[in-house]
């Protein structure tokens, strides 16, 4: 995986207010030590984790602000996940 396309991935999971910078993920030095489907399965489960909180906090109050930022959390990990996966070598198909 290139580092333009470690960038890419990384610019996904890192959001930028007017005066902070929130990192959901640093995948950088992940990828560095560990395979790409690892790090794409520790993404999946986040997402999962986050699914699970929204659950809760629809159930218990549908109007809180806390709402869209973790379903803007989902999406920011949901692109990065597509981002790597797109960048993986894909294995031929053998017709037989």
């Amino acid at each position: 995986m290139t580092d333009s396309m470690i960038d890419a991935a990384q610019d996904y999971l890192t959001l930028i207010s007017e005066n902070r910078v929130k990192t959901i993920m640093n995948i950088k030095t992940l990828l560095e030590r560990h395979p790409s489907e690892t790090v794409i399965s520790l993404l999946q489960d986040l997402a999962r984790q986050k699914e699970k909180t929204l659950m809760e906090l629809i159930q218990a109050d549908k109007t809180s602000s806390a709402i869209n930022e973790t379903v803007a959390t989902m999406f920011r990990l949901h692109m990065a996940i597509q981002t790597i996966q797109d960048n993986l070598p894909h294995e031929q198909e053998v017709a037989a």
